[in-house]
């Protein structure tokens, strides 16, 4: 059971070959914070196996703002 969330930050042009960093986090804060410090960068993004809905929709508001999220 993953109780982290993982996130793979990516170079735009290449896509899923363009891996920069994977890190992983206990807290969504820390998530939204690294993307917003990267706006440019494409995010694969694995959400821990029982998320907050509050953090999902945080999500879905990043991506409707304009990040790049991709969801595994």
């Amino acid at each position: 059971m993953q109780k982290q969330w993982t996130l793979e930050m990516h170079y735009p042009s290449d896509g899923k070959d363009s891996l920069i960093t994977t890190d992983r986090f206990d807290d969504f804060a820390e998530v939204e914070r690294k993307m917003k410090l990267n706006r440019e960068m494409i995010f694969f993004v694995k959400p821990p196996t029982d998320p907050l809905a509050e953090d999902l929709r945080l999500l879905d508001h990043l991506e409707a703002s304009g990040l790049k999220i991709e969801r595994s």
